[in-house]
């Protein structure tokens, strides 16, 4: 079927990505460019196991559903993690850090400076990973919706293909049955040729029968 296609083609493109994203780990030098790209192929990888999900639910297949999920769980969540944990390395300091660093005497207006610093990192942080988090989920749900429809045209096209097939079949049936019709009025007509042409050779045999005993008598009166 072509919606199982579609959904070897994304597992395809999921261990793909997936092997990508280890090569780059696999390294020594991990920079924030590396992270960035895998944290990119990892959104990419994220995508295809939610797209194989949604096809498993519209062919009813648990195994799929199961194994999608499974994949999520075993594969993104730990490299989500590890990508997550080596980005917020390669940040720059924030001011409440560097002050933190190069602090050399106790200072109580330093230190309300540093802590309201911090504070509004911290929640500019979370804002923008609220932010990254929902466009991620509005891009999936986007791509979802895309596959949804892509595999309901799928299956219009097979539908129409195999209502085609069911027609074609009809009149093959149909033919078939002229057909047996004829072959059984060709069949009878031979049978009444053949029985007709048993009687014309049994009265030839008859007549030539009575001729001979005709001749054999007129001999015999002699």
């Amino acid at each position: 079927m072509v919606t199982s296609e579609a959904y070897e083609e994304y597992k395809r493109e999921y261990d793909s990505s997936l092997s990508r994203i280890r090569n780059h780990l696999a390294r020594s030098n991990r920079d924030k460019a590396i992270m960035i790209e895998c944290d990119r192929l990892l959104s990419d990888a994220k995508r295809c196991a939610t797209a194989m999900q949604a096809m498993a639910e519209i062919e009813g297949n648990a195994h799929g559903i199961d194994e999608s999920k499974k994949l999520l769980q075993r594969d993104i969540a730990p490299l989500a993690k590890e990508i997550s944990r080596q980005l917020n390395k390669s940040k720059p300091q924030t001011t409440a850090e560097r002050e933190e660093l190069f602090y050399n005497a106790p200072n109580i207006e330093s230190s309300i400076h540093a802590t309201n610093t911090g504070s509004s990192d911290d929640m500019e942080s979370l804002i923008q990973n609220s932010d990254d988090m929902l466009r991620e989920s509005r891009s999936i749900l986007a791509e979802t919706e895309e596959i949804g429809t892509r595999t309901l045209q799928q299956m219009g096209r097979q539908r129409e293909q195999m209502e085609n097939a069911n027609q074609n079949l009809s009149a093959i049936q149909t033919v078939a049955i002229q057909a047996k019709n004829v072959l059984g009025s060709m069949a009878f007509r031979a049978w009444k040729s053949k029985v007709t042409l048993y009687c014309m050779i049994a009265a030839l045999m008859a007549a030539n029968g009575y001729v001979l005993y005709l001749i054999h008598k007129k001999h015999t009166k002699k």
